[in-house]
């Protein structure tokens, strides 16, 4: 007799969705939440989940922010939750590196030191 079954990771969009300033960047975007788990398979069909663990992504410049899990499994419950800029601690980053002058919002690249607009430091 043959047994088909295995240890897997997934995530799934929680579909919550909130407009903030970017921690990283500076802009005013939305941000996505998804929790990533691992879970047991047997003949294909998942029977348990464990090790949750749930993420913002912003949308202005892709980087992954972790979230508390307290919040994050009130979001996964469909509870009214606001996420809070010291909620999020980034953990990943796009790997486009242009951002945005926090005072003007100028385009920036990563090689300079100085906004060209407003002459802030970066």
């Amino acid at each position: 007799m043959i047994f088909i079954g295995g240890i897997s990771q997934g995530h799934k969009d929680l579909g919550f969705l909130q407009t903030m300033v970017c921690k990283k960047c500076g802009r005013f975007s939305s941000v996505n939440v998804y929790m990533v788990y691992t879970y047991f398979s047997f003949f294909f069909i998942p029977l348990f989940k464990w090790g949750k663990k749930y993420y913002a992504v912003s949308n202005c410049c892709q980087t992954t922010f972790s979230i508390p899990d307290e919040l994050g499994k009130a979001i996964e419950r469909g509870e009214s939750v606001q996420l809070q800029e010291d909620d999020l601690e980034i953990v990943g980053m796009s790997t486009n590196s242009y951002t945005n002058c926090p005072d003007c919002g100028f385009f920036l690249t990563p090689e300079y030191t100085y906004c060209p607009k407003c002459g802030r430091k970066i």
